[in-house]
């Protein structure tokens, strides 16, 4: 790291899954140097050498978890509609039934206007990029009739992630009566989009 060594990617990896563990505890709150280096059992030097701020650490560890839970994903978006779709279902109904990730969710929507930071860095950072590419393929679909030319694509995503987030945050984790991959095909086509029940 000192003397011009490359960064320890194994560390980087560590102090990311400690301070995700911690934000998902407790939100940002529970989330300090001392806190992190002292779990992951490094020095606080090792993370300011990283990430500046605590909310700067927490959006590269959310990055990272989104990148392992779309490990051989990475071109989705390049893939033909019916196929995204199917893998947002499969990632999605995922997500219901794991605890850490509905915690993850719900210290996100849990984030003050006085942590705007972070709210920006993941707004920016994952949230945006995501929603642009998708408003990219809604419209080419749009444009190969695959789906309703009057459909706001901006819309359609609100609607979509403003019922899985509902569903994620309200109902219990073991509301074992839902079929999850039922659950969010019937979400898609409420919101317009072309895919079959299962």
């Amino acid at each position: 790291m000192s003397g011009g060594r490359p960064r320890d990617e194994t560390i980087d990896q560590e102090l990311q899954a400690t301070a995700l563990a911690l934000f998902a505890e407790g939100g940002l709150a529970a989330v300090s140097f001392d806190q992190v280096a002292k779990r992951a059992g490094v020095s606080r030097t090792a993370l300011y050498r990283r990430w500046a701020t605590r909310e700067a650490l927490v959006t590269s560890a959310l990055l990272g978890y989104r990148a392992r839970a779309e490990s051989g994903l990475e071109d989705w978006a390049s893939r033909p509609l019916g196929e995204i779709l199917e893998i947002f279902v499969d990632q999605t109904a995922a997500a219901f039934s794991d605890p850490f990730a509905r915690n993850l969710l719900r210290q996100l929507f849990a984030l003050s206007d006085q942590e705007a930071e972070i709210k920006h860095l993941y707004w920016s950072t994952i949230v945006e990029p995501r929603r642009k590419a998708f408003s990219l393929i809604i419209r080419q679909a749009q444009q190969n009739h695959e789906i309703d030319q009057s459909l706001d694509p901006e819309l359609m995503q609100d609607l979509l992630s403003g019922a899985i987030s509902y569903r994620l945050l309200a109902y219990p984790g073991d509301d074992h009566a839902m079929d999850a991959k039922a659950y969010v095909t019937a979400v898609l086509r409420a919101a317009g989009f072309p895919i079959q029940l299962r």
